[in-house]
């Protein structure tokens, strides 16, 4: 189960600095998922701060989790 929450942590952290430091990235990748998936929202774009902000602080809760699994 740690190795899940670890890569979880992994996941949102990537994601989290792509949507606060590299917005342009952010665009190339919505542009080829709109090809596969959907179109990302307008809103979650227009936030895209905010939303970067709380997926690295999940990643960091879910980094101390693990570490909190780890230890017993």
């Amino acid at each position: 189960m740690m190795i899940w929450v670890l890569f979880l942590g992994l996941f949102t952290l990537f994601f989290g600095l792509v949507f606060v430091f590299t917005p342009k990235t952010l665009g190339k990748m919505s542009r080829k998922m709109n090809k596969m998936v959907q179109g990302v929202d307008t809103q979650v774009m227009s936030n895209r701060m905010g939303v970067g902000v709380v997926l690295v602080l999940l990643s960091l809760y879910l980094f101390y989790y693990a570490y909190t699994l780890g230890v017993h």
